[in-house]
């Protein structure tokens, strides 16, 4: 089972439809939690944890935000499962990792051309090197010092940014275990398999680890 952490509702900036879409599509067993329950942490068959895209929840680094307690309480207490953060998600888990962000105040909307790491064969298996892929985002993550000590890398690009520039839209924090995405590949049913190799590769490594 996957647990989708997040307290929204499906909109067309988040594309929770979408993703709940994509998991029904494959018959991928989810549950959405929005409280902190504690018997849901109990939980044996928990194989991933999904934080996903969200409207209206704007990532801090440098102010408290009681509004993220839901993820800090699941990544807290399911510290070995699997993770991948869409976007809000994304940008959430480079915070995390001790990375920042840079702000804009507008979003950045479109399917734009994204370069992925191929070597990162559980999370991109089988995938074209250049696709593009919907985004829908204010602000990018960016890798410090800090984090990169910490083993993050980048892992995909976007060829051409706001600035004309390439910057990075996808990371590993924790090998083979952690990883975010700017990019909606569950707004595309070509793009869909990224999600279902979380699931098939991620998973389920991990899954056999811990056996």
């Amino acid at each position: 089972m996957l647990l989708i952490v997040t307290r929204g509702k499906p909109n067309n900036v988040n594309n929770l439809g979408r993703l709940y879409e994509t998991l029904r599509e494959r018959e991928i067993p989810y549950k959405v939690v929005s409280t902190l329950d504690a018997n849901i942490i109990k939980c044996k068959d928990i194989r991933g944890i999904i934080i996903p895209g969200s409207r209206g929840i704007g990532i801090k680094p440098t102010e408290p935000q009681p509004e993220l307690e839901l993820e800090l309480y699941y990544l807290h207490h399911l510290p070995n499962i699997p993770v991948l953060g869409i976007c809000h998600g994304c940008q959430f888990l480079m915070t995390y990792y001790g990375g920042e962000l840079i702000q804009y105040n507008s979003y950045w909307i479109g399917s734009k051309d994204i370069e992925l790491d191929l070597s990162r064969e559980q999370i991109f298996h089988g995938e074209e090197r250049r696709q593009k892929i919907p985004v829908y985002f204010h602000d990018l993550p960016v890798i410090t010092p800090e984090a990169a000590k910490a083993g993050v890398r980048e892992i995909a690009w976007l060829t051409r940014f706001r600035d004309g520039r390439r910057h990075a839209c996808a990371f590993e924090f924790e090998k083979g275990r952690v990883y975010g995405v700017m990019f909606h590949s569950e707004a595309k049913k070509d793009t869909r398999p990224i999600i279902y190799n979380f699931y098939d590769r991620v998973c389920s490594a991990s899954s056999a680890s811990s056996a």
